[in-house]
Protein backbone atom coordinates (compact mmCIF):
# COMPACT_ATOMS: atom_id res chain seq x y z
CA UNK A 1 0.00 0.00 0.00
CA UNK A 2 1.59 3.30 -1.12
CA UNK A 3 0.48 6.50 0.52
CA UNK A 4 1.82 9.82 -0.58
CA UNK A 5 1.76 12.85 1.65
CA UNK A 6 -1.65 13.37 3.26
CA UNK A 7 -3.28 16.63 2.22
CA UNK A 8 -5.99 18.17 4.35
CA UNK A 9 -8.70 20.46 2.95
CA UNK A 10 -8.90 24.12 3.84
CA UNK A 11 -10.78 24.47 7.12
CA UNK A 12 -12.09 27.96 7.89
CA UNK A 13 -12.73 29.28 11.36
CA UNK A 14 -16.35 29.99 12.22
CA UNK A 15 -15.72 33.71 11.75
CA UNK A 16 -14.14 33.15 8.34
CA UNK A 17 -17.00 30.92 7.28
CA UNK A 18 -19.64 33.42 8.39
CA UNK A 19 -17.91 36.24 6.52
CA UNK A 20 -17.80 34.04 3.42
CA UNK A 21 -21.52 33.28 3.74
CA UNK A 22 -22.36 36.99 3.95
CA UNK A 23 -20.20 37.56 0.88
CA UNK A 24 -21.92 34.80 -1.09
CA UNK A 25 -25.39 35.94 -0.06
CA UNK A 26 -25.11 39.62 -0.88
CA UNK A 27 -22.95 39.18 -3.97
CA UNK A 28 -26.08 37.95 -5.78
CA UNK A 29 -28.08 40.83 -7.17
CA UNK A 30 -31.32 41.12 -9.09
CA UNK A 31 -30.96 40.69 -12.83
CA UNK A 32 -31.91 43.75 -14.86
CA UNK A 33 -33.99 44.63 -16.69
CA UNK A 34 -37.16 43.04 -15.33
CA UNK A 35 -40.85 43.73 -15.76
CA UNK A 36 -41.80 41.67 -12.70
CA UNK A 37 -43.68 43.37 -9.87
CA UNK A 38 -41.44 44.41 -7.00
CA UNK A 39 -42.44 41.62 -4.62
CA UNK A 40 -42.00 38.89 -7.25
CA UNK A 41 -38.59 40.24 -8.17
CA UNK A 42 -37.51 40.37 -4.52
CA UNK A 43 -38.92 36.90 -3.88
CA UNK A 44 -36.96 35.44 -6.82
CA UNK A 45 -33.76 37.16 -5.67
CA UNK A 46 -34.04 35.95 -2.08
CA UNK A 47 -34.86 32.38 -3.15
CA UNK A 48 -31.76 32.41 -5.31
CA UNK A 49 -29.63 33.80 -2.49
CA UNK A 50 -30.87 31.17 -0.05
CA UNK A 51 -30.25 28.34 -2.53
CA UNK A 52 -26.72 29.51 -3.36
CA UNK A 53 -25.86 30.02 0.31
CA UNK A 54 -27.12 26.54 1.15
CA UNK A 55 -25.08 25.04 -1.71
CA UNK A 56 -21.94 26.88 -0.59
CA UNK A 57 -22.29 25.69 3.00
CA UNK A 58 -23.10 22.09 2.08
CA UNK A 59 -20.04 21.98 -0.21
CA UNK A 60 -17.88 23.43 2.57
CA UNK A 61 -19.13 21.03 5.24
CA UNK A 62 -18.73 18.03 2.95
CA UNK A 63 -15.27 19.09 1.82
CA UNK A 64 -14.18 19.19 5.45
CA UNK A 65 -15.96 16.03 6.61
CA UNK A 66 -14.91 13.93 3.61
CA UNK A 67 -11.61 15.64 2.82
CA UNK A 68 -9.97 15.04 6.17
CA UNK A 69 -8.37 11.57 6.33
CA UNK A 70 -10.38 8.70 7.80
CA UNK A 71 -8.01 7.33 10.42
CA UNK A 72 -9.26 3.75 10.25
CA UNK A 73 -8.50 3.57 6.51
CA UNK A 74 -4.88 4.73 6.83
CA UNK A 75 -1.74 2.62 6.99
CA UNK A 76 -1.06 1.86 10.70
CA UNK A 77 2.09 4.01 10.60
CA UNK A 78 0.21 7.11 9.49
CA UNK A 79 -2.76 6.38 11.75
CA UNK A 80 -0.62 6.14 14.88
CA UNK A 81 1.57 9.06 13.81
CA UNK A 82 -1.51 11.27 13.48
CA UNK A 83 -2.81 10.05 16.83
CA UNK A 84 0.44 11.27 18.41
CA UNK A 85 -0.42 14.77 17.22
CA UNK A 86 -4.18 15.02 17.70
CA UNK A 87 -6.81 13.52 19.98
CA UNK A 88 -8.55 10.73 18.06
CA UNK A 89 -11.86 11.04 19.95
CA UNK A 90 -12.12 14.80 19.49
CA UNK A 91 -11.10 14.44 15.84
CA UNK A 92 -13.85 11.92 15.05
CA UNK A 93 -16.44 13.91 17.02
CA UNK A 94 -15.52 17.13 15.19
CA UNK A 95 -15.79 15.52 11.76
CA UNK A 96 -19.13 13.95 12.65
CA UNK A 97 -20.58 17.22 13.90
CA UNK A 98 -19.47 19.14 10.82
CA UNK A 99 -20.84 16.40 8.58
CA UNK A 100 -24.18 16.35 10.37
CA UNK A 101 -24.49 20.13 10.11
CA UNK A 102 -25.84 19.61 6.60
CA UNK A 103 -29.02 18.14 8.14
CA UNK A 104 -29.60 21.20 10.32
CA UNK A 105 -28.89 23.41 7.33
CA UNK A 106 -31.48 21.56 5.23
CA UNK A 107 -34.10 22.16 7.92
CA UNK A 108 -33.27 25.89 7.97
CA UNK A 109 -33.42 25.96 4.18
CA UNK A 110 -36.84 24.31 3.96
CA UNK A 111 -38.35 26.66 6.54
CA UNK A 112 -36.93 29.70 4.76
CA UNK A 113 -38.07 28.65 1.29
CA UNK A 114 -41.59 28.10 2.63
CA UNK A 115 -41.59 31.51 4.35
CA UNK A 116 -40.41 33.35 1.25
CA UNK A 117 -42.84 31.62 -1.09
CA UNK A 118 -45.79 32.27 1.19
CA UNK A 119 -44.85 35.92 1.88
CA UNK A 120 -47.42 38.51 0.82
CA UNK A 121 -45.31 41.66 1.35
CA UNK A 122 -41.71 42.78 0.82
CA UNK A 123 -41.45 43.11 4.58
CA UNK A 124 -42.31 39.42 5.06
CA UNK A 125 -39.57 38.43 2.60
CA UNK A 126 -36.97 40.62 4.29
CA UNK A 127 -37.99 39.22 7.68
CA UNK A 128 -37.51 35.67 6.31
CA UNK A 129 -34.09 36.68 5.01
CA UNK A 130 -33.02 38.03 8.39
CA UNK A 131 -34.25 34.92 10.16
CA UNK A 132 -32.43 32.69 7.68
CA UNK A 133 -29.14 34.52 8.14
CA UNK A 134 -29.55 34.56 11.92
CA UNK A 135 -30.15 30.80 12.07
CA UNK A 136 -27.26 30.11 9.71
CA UNK A 137 -24.96 32.25 11.85
CA UNK A 138 -26.05 30.39 15.00
CA UNK A 139 -25.33 27.08 13.25
CA UNK A 140 -21.86 28.21 12.17
CA UNK A 141 -20.96 29.65 15.57
CA UNK A 142 -22.10 26.42 17.24
CA UNK A 143 -19.40 24.69 15.16
CA UNK A 144 -16.65 27.00 16.40
CA UNK A 145 -14.87 24.48 18.72
CA UNK A 146 -14.97 21.79 16.05
CA UNK A 147 -13.79 24.04 13.23
CA UNK A 148 -10.98 25.44 15.38
CA UNK A 149 -9.84 21.92 16.26
CA UNK A 150 -10.00 20.68 12.68
CA UNK A 151 -8.17 23.76 11.39
CA UNK A 152 -5.31 23.03 13.80
CA UNK A 153 -5.38 19.36 12.80
CA UNK A 154 -5.22 20.29 9.11
CA UNK A 155 -2.10 22.37 9.72
CA UNK A 156 -0.42 19.41 11.43
CA UNK A 157 -1.50 16.99 8.70
CA UNK A 158 -0.05 19.22 5.99
CA UNK A 159 3.33 18.98 7.74
CA UNK A 160 3.41 15.17 7.72
CA UNK A 161 6.46 13.74 5.96
CA UNK A 162 5.98 12.30 2.49
CA UNK A 163 6.60 8.68 3.45
CA UNK A 164 5.56 5.72 1.28
CA UNK A 165 5.06 2.63 3.47
CA UNK A 166 5.27 0.36 0.42
CA UNK A 167 8.87 1.23 -0.42
CA UNK A 168 11.93 -0.64 0.83
CA UNK A 169 12.83 1.53 3.81
CA UNK A 170 16.00 2.03 5.80
CA UNK A 171 15.29 3.53 9.22
CA UNK A 172 18.24 5.31 10.82
CA UNK A 173 18.18 5.13 14.60
CA UNK A 174 20.32 5.95 17.61
CA UNK A 175 20.73 8.46 20.39
CA UNK A 176 20.73 12.22 19.76
CA UNK A 177 23.71 13.87 18.09
CA UNK A 178 25.41 10.65 16.95
CA UNK A 179 25.29 11.49 13.23
CA UNK A 180 21.95 10.13 11.99
CA UNK A 181 21.01 13.20 9.96
CA UNK A 182 24.49 13.44 8.45
CA UNK A 183 24.27 9.81 7.33
CA UNK A 184 20.92 10.43 5.63
CA UNK A 185 22.41 13.43 3.83
CA UNK A 186 25.36 11.32 2.72
CA UNK A 187 23.36 8.50 1.15
CA UNK A 188 20.09 10.03 -0.07
CA UNK A 189 18.26 13.08 -1.35
CA UNK A 190 17.15 13.88 2.19
CA UNK A 191 18.38 17.12 3.67
CA UNK A 192 17.56 17.00 7.39
CA UNK A 193 19.01 19.75 9.53
CA UNK A 194 22.43 19.02 10.98
CA UNK A 195 23.77 20.85 14.03
CA UNK A 196 26.31 20.33 16.79
CA UNK A 197 23.79 19.92 19.57
CA UNK A 198 21.33 17.18 20.53
CA UNK A 199 17.65 16.91 19.57
CA UNK A 200 18.09 18.84 16.31
CA UNK A 201 15.78 16.32 14.63
CA UNK A 202 12.32 16.62 16.18
CA UNK A 203 10.35 14.88 13.45
CA UNK A 204 10.82 12.25 10.77
CA UNK A 205 12.75 13.27 7.65
CA UNK A 206 12.80 11.22 4.48
CA UNK A 207 15.25 10.88 1.61
CA UNK A 208 15.52 8.55 -1.37
CA UNK A 209 18.06 6.99 -3.67
CA UNK A 210 17.71 4.68 -6.64
CA UNK A 211 19.55 1.42 -7.28
CA UNK A 212 19.48 -1.14 -10.11
CA UNK A 213 18.27 1.60 -12.49
CA UNK A 214 14.76 2.09 -11.14
CA UNK A 215 14.41 0.60 -7.65
CA UNK A 216 13.56 3.43 -5.25
CA UNK A 217 14.86 3.11 -1.69
CA UNK A 218 13.55 5.24 1.16
CA UNK A 219 15.78 6.42 4.03
CA UNK A 220 14.20 7.85 7.17
CA UNK A 221 16.03 10.01 9.69
CA UNK A 222 14.42 9.63 13.11
CA UNK A 223 14.55 11.77 16.26
CA UNK A 224 17.10 10.62 18.79
CA UNK A 225 16.06 7.98 21.31
CA UNK A 226 17.11 8.00 24.93
CA UNK A 227 17.96 5.03 27.14
CA UNK A 228 14.67 4.80 29.00
CA UNK A 229 11.49 2.69 29.04
CA UNK A 230 8.95 3.10 26.25
CA UNK A 231 6.35 4.41 28.70
CA UNK A 232 8.63 7.34 29.54
CA UNK A 233 9.32 8.39 25.96
CA UNK A 234 7.86 11.64 24.65
CA UNK A 235 5.93 12.16 21.42
CA UNK A 236 9.07 13.12 19.51
CA UNK A 237 10.77 9.85 20.41
CA UNK A 238 7.62 7.84 19.71
CA UNK A 239 7.81 8.94 16.05
CA UNK A 240 11.06 6.99 15.82
CA UNK A 241 9.44 3.94 17.44
CA UNK A 242 6.61 4.04 14.88
CA UNK A 243 9.11 4.16 12.01
CA UNK A 244 10.98 1.19 13.46
CA UNK A 245 7.76 -0.72 14.06
CA UNK A 246 5.95 -0.20 10.77
CA UNK A 247 8.41 0.93 8.10
CA UNK A 248 11.88 -0.51 8.61
CA UNK A 249 13.10 -3.26 6.30
CA UNK A 250 16.60 -2.58 7.64
CA UNK A 251 17.59 -0.66 10.77
CA UNK A 252 20.82 1.31 10.68
CA UNK A 253 21.86 1.99 14.27
CA UNK A 254 24.49 4.71 14.58
CA UNK A 255 26.79 4.74 17.58
CA UNK A 256 29.22 7.46 18.64
CA UNK A 257 32.18 5.93 20.51
CA UNK A 258 33.49 9.37 21.49
CA UNK A 259 32.18 11.69 24.18
CA UNK A 260 31.03 14.29 21.63
CA UNK A 261 27.39 13.22 21.50
CA UNK A 262 26.96 13.72 25.23
CA UNK A 263 25.90 10.11 25.77
CA UNK A 264 28.05 7.35 27.16
CA UNK A 265 28.89 4.16 25.33
CA UNK A 266 26.95 2.23 27.98
CA UNK A 267 23.78 4.25 27.34
CA UNK A 268 24.08 3.70 23.59
CA UNK A 269 24.71 -0.03 23.98
CA UNK A 270 21.67 -0.30 26.25
CA UNK A 271 19.56 1.38 23.54
CA UNK A 272 20.95 -0.97 20.89
CA UNK A 273 20.08 -3.93 23.11
CA UNK A 274 16.52 -2.65 23.49
CA UNK A 275 16.09 -2.21 19.73
CA UNK A 276 17.50 -5.68 19.05
CA UNK A 277 15.13 -7.24 21.57
CA UNK A 278 12.12 -5.16 20.52
CA UNK A 279 12.36 -5.55 16.75
CA UNK A 280 13.19 -8.56 14.60
CA UNK A 281 14.19 -6.33 11.68
CA UNK A 282 17.71 -6.86 10.27
CA UNK A 283 20.02 -4.36 11.97
CA UNK A 284 23.39 -2.87 11.05
CA UNK A 285 25.57 -0.91 13.46
CA UNK A 286 27.65 2.03 12.31
CA UNK A 287 30.50 3.16 14.54
CA UNK A 288 30.61 6.81 13.58
CA UNK A 289 33.16 9.62 13.98
CA UNK A 290 36.15 7.40 13.27
CA UNK A 291 37.91 10.54 12.04
CA UNK A 292 38.15 11.73 15.66
CA UNK A 293 37.66 8.55 17.70
CA UNK A 294 40.66 6.93 19.33
CA UNK A 295 41.58 3.32 18.69
CA UNK A 296 40.61 2.43 22.25
CA UNK A 297 37.16 4.05 21.83
CA UNK A 298 36.52 2.12 18.62
CA UNK A 299 37.70 -1.15 20.17
CA UNK A 300 35.48 -0.63 23.21
CA UNK A 301 32.48 -0.06 20.94
CA UNK A 302 33.29 -3.18 18.91
CA UNK A 303 33.60 -5.42 21.96
CA UNK A 304 30.34 -4.14 23.48
CA UNK A 305 28.41 -4.62 20.24
CA UNK A 306 29.59 -8.20 19.79
CA UNK A 307 28.46 -9.03 23.33
CA UNK A 308 24.90 -8.21 22.23
CA UNK A 309 25.16 -10.09 18.93
CA UNK A 310 28.37 -11.46 17.50
CA UNK A 311 26.83 -11.76 14.03
CA UNK A 312 25.53 -8.21 13.67
CA UNK A 313 27.16 -6.37 10.71
CA UNK A 314 29.38 -3.52 11.93
CA UNK A 315 30.76 -0.67 9.83
CA UNK A 316 33.18 2.12 10.65
CA UNK A 317 32.17 5.44 9.13
CA UNK A 318 32.59 9.16 9.35
CA UNK A 319 29.38 10.90 8.38
CA UNK A 320 31.03 14.32 8.51
CA UNK A 321 32.75 13.49 5.22
CA UNK A 322 30.61 10.47 4.22
CA UNK A 323 33.56 8.10 4.52
CA UNK A 324 32.39 4.48 4.51
CA UNK A 325 28.73 5.34 3.92
CA UNK A 326 28.61 3.93 0.39
CA UNK A 327 29.90 0.59 1.69
CA UNK A 328 26.92 0.47 4.05
CA UNK A 329 24.45 1.07 1.24
CA UNK A 330 26.14 -1.49 -1.00
CA UNK A 331 25.83 -4.05 1.80
CA UNK A 332 22.12 -3.32 2.24
CA UNK A 333 21.46 -3.56 -1.50
CA UNK A 334 23.40 -6.81 -1.90
CA UNK A 335 22.06 -8.54 1.20
CA UNK A 336 18.50 -7.24 1.52
CA UNK A 337 17.23 -5.36 -1.54
CA UNK A 338 18.34 -7.82 -4.24
CA UNK A 339 17.15 -10.92 -2.32
CA UNK A 340 13.78 -9.19 -1.77
CA UNK A 341 13.47 -8.46 -5.51
CA UNK A 342 14.38 -12.03 -6.42
CA UNK A 343 11.80 -13.38 -3.99
CA UNK A 344 9.18 -11.03 -5.39
CA UNK A 345 9.92 -12.17 -8.96
CA UNK A 346 9.78 -15.83 -7.97
CA UNK A 347 6.25 -15.37 -6.62
CA UNK A 348 4.97 -13.83 -9.86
Amino acid sequence: MVINVIRAPHVPTSEELWNAVVGVYFSLQARNPSIEPGIDRLRRLELRRVRETRKYLIDTFRDIALGMPFLDSLHPFYRELIELMIDRTVYKHSLAKVGHATKALSSIYRDTILSIRSATTNYDIIRARKKFLSRVRDLIMDLKPELDFLKGAAVRLDKLPNIEPGLFTIVVSGMPNVGKSSFVRCVSSGRPRVAEYPFTTKELHVGHFTVLNDVKIQVIDTPGLLDRPLSERNKIELQAILALKYLAKVIVFILDPTSHSGYSLTEQINLLREIRSGFSTPTLVLINKIDIATENEVDAALSNITVIDGSIPIFKVSTINCSGCKVVIDHIVDNYVIPMLKESLSRQ
